[in-house]
């Protein structure tokens, strides 16, 4: 949508036009980007406020909980009288007070791996603001099979992690926690966060949405950032995506979802790209067909189709999920093509 430029509308975001460095045009764009927050507590509670004054133009909030008194001192979105309400409905009632630009989606239930494409799909980013494992690998795994980047970020203590994960880009978080498991013993109700690590690593993952929204490079692609309050240190390590990993690796790439197999993607002889199933699928081609843009179909033929991109690209789908693609340069490239082409029968 075109930004609305009126006068109130343009003293609101007043501050953030007057930046040497920031445009109309990436106001525009934030406008117009949907931003998941997965978590609205210590982590998503920061970010959400950011995001809803920043003027995100819609704002998707996922969380099953309930607004506890506990809660109140770090997660800041939230006032004593919400206490006892669900805490996405919540947080879209107090931040649609702050904003009522934005628009609000909350979503109260638990995302799983079962339920996270549904919940992330429409997404252009997601925010993490969980505090599990196991949520987190789902969310990551959507993130891969949808192509949508994914902020993470985690703390305990005085001490946090951020870094963002960009779909065919960069390594995904599975590179990064490899089989880190949750540990009760090592939770914020057990040894205590400090709200001020959440406030600074909030911070860092907004300013990331930013640059993603924006079109420009985010500083923690490929990057982990450590934050320690302690000696008020900021470090940055590079992350390495592993060759075997289950999620992100061009060896094997599961994608979730009815009738789509984990597939397998080979350098053929040519220089061009074999994606081949795990195991026997039958696609719906004519569906494919008809949800692909128009004019980038070139050859539809009963058990196979041809479509030709407008970057020169080429992907020969066959009906049990084989395909050729021509005209890239990586596994990753080839994979994303495939993803796109194939999530057009879902």
């Amino acid at each position: 949508r075109a930004m609305d430029f009126r006068p109130r509308l343009r003293e609101r975001y007043s501050r953030m036009l007057a930046l040497r460095d920031f445009s109309e045009e990436y106001m525009e764009r934030i406008m117009a980007t949907t931003v998941t927050v997965v978590g609205a507590g210590g982590l998503g509670s920061p970010s959400l406020t950011l995001l809803a004054a920043i003027g995100f133009g819609k704002i998707r909030i996922i969380d099953h909980d309930v607004v506890e008194l506990s809660n109140i001192q770090r997660q800041t979105v939230y006032n004593t009288d919400d206490i006892g309400l669900p805490k996405a409905e919540a947080a879209a009632a107090n931040l649609a007070r702050m904003n009522p630009e934005v628009e609000f989606e909350p979503i109260a239930v638990s995302l799983t791996r079962e339920n996270a494409r549904q919940l992330l799909r429409g997404s252009d980013i997601i925010v993490d603001g969980l505090d599990s494992f196991g949520a987190r690998r789902a969310v990551n795994t959507a993130s891969v099979s949808l192509g949508i980047p994914y902020v993470y970020a985690g703390a305990i203590e005085y001490y946090a992690n951020v870094s963002t994960f960009v779909p065919h880009e960069t390594p995904c978080l599975e590179c990064l926690i490899g089989d880190v498991e949750d540990d009760p013993a090592r939770s914020c109700a057990a040894v205590g966060i400090m709200p001020t690590v959440l406030s600074v690593a909030a911070a860092v993952q907004v300013n990331e949405t930013v640059l993603l929204a924006t079109g420009r490079q985010p500083q923690l692609a490929g990057r982990l950032m450590h934050i320690d309050m302690t000696d008020l240190s900021l470090e940055t390590f590079d992350i390495s995506r592993l060759p075997d990993c289950p999620v992100c690796s061009s060896g094997h790439h599961p994608l979730p979802g009815p009738g789509i197999p984990s597939v397998r993607v080979n350098m053929l002889c040519s220089g061009d790209f074999g994606v081949s199933p795990e195991h026997l699928v039958e696609l719906d081609l004519a569906s494919i067909a008809e949800n692909t843009s128009s004019g980038h179909v070139t050859k539809r033929k009963e058990r196979f189709i041809v479509v030709e991109l407008p970057d020169g690209a080429r992907i020969t789908l066959m009906a049990h999920g084989n395909a050729v693609i021509s005209g890239v340069r990586s596994a990753d490239e080839a994979l994303r093509i495939y993803y796109s082409l194939v999530r057009c029968s879902d």
